[in-house]
């Protein structure tokens, strides 16, 4: 069995927080010999702190807000959007938690049918989502560049109108900020990419932030 390590914390303002080995019990160290972050999720179901992979990190996020952000893939999922089960996969990496039931079954169901001889012929067909393709390089390099333009158009019309508090219309705003700078587009895909950008953000907070909902709201006030 391995010895018991002294207390410690972390520095900087990481030292807020205790570190594994300051609050490890046996099991767990040896757990941890096996495999770290074994060890480290085996600390977090009993005493509530969790550490992640990398040395001095710690998630913060509780169990109850992950498992909500795990509902928004798995509802994506069940939509159709099979790409999610990566997203969900690489969230419960980054959290330093086992894969739920869910998440569990539907990734192995997804990779036994491509084991098996004449059924998915390659990944991009067995994870895949509409906004993002994957089969074509010139496609998905397209779309992972609507999304960062998307982006960025939403986050300049967003300061414009908390800038101009006259600016009421979401098409006006639109206009407005496509006048400002050159982004390479017209308005119908400006727009487009905007409401792309939204859609994302409503699903993971849980409620409606669209610029058009703010804008209702101010208009609203100033009759």
């Amino acid at each position: 069995m391995s010895k018991h390590a002294a207390p410690t914390r972390m520095k900087g303002w990481q030292g807020l927080f205790p570190s594994f080995e300051s609050v490890n019990d046996e099991s767990e160290r040896d757990l941890a010999t096996l495999e770290p972050a074994w060890g480290k999720a085996a600390a977090f179901f009993r005493t509530g702190h969790r550490f992640g992979h990398k040395s001095g990190s710690v998630r913060c996020m509780s169990l109850v807000e992950v498992h909500r952000l795990l509902g928004v893939f798995r509802k994506r999922y069940e939509e159709g959007n099979t790409l999610s089960l990566l997203q969900a996969v690489s969230m419960c990496a980054e959290e330093n938690l086992p894969l739920p039931q869910w998440l569990a079954e539907a990734f192995r169901t997804s990779m036994d049918g491509f084991l098996q001889p004449g059924k998915v012929h390659s990944l991009d067909d067995l994870f895949a989502a509409d906004n993002l393709p994957t089969k074509s390089a010139k496609k998905a390099a397209a779309a992972r560049l609507d999304w960062q333009l998307g982006g960025k158009i939403w986050h300049d019309v967003w300061d414009l109108v908390l800038a101009d508090e006259t600016l009421i219309s979401f098409d006006s705003a639109v206009s407005r900020t496509l006048a400002v700078q050159e982004y390479g587009i017209g308005k119908t895909k400006a727009k487009s990419l905007i409401s792309m950008i939204e859609k994302s953000q409503s699903e993971f907070l849980a409620k409606d932030t669209s610029l058009s909902a703010f804008l209702a709201k101010r208009r609203k006030l100033m009759t």
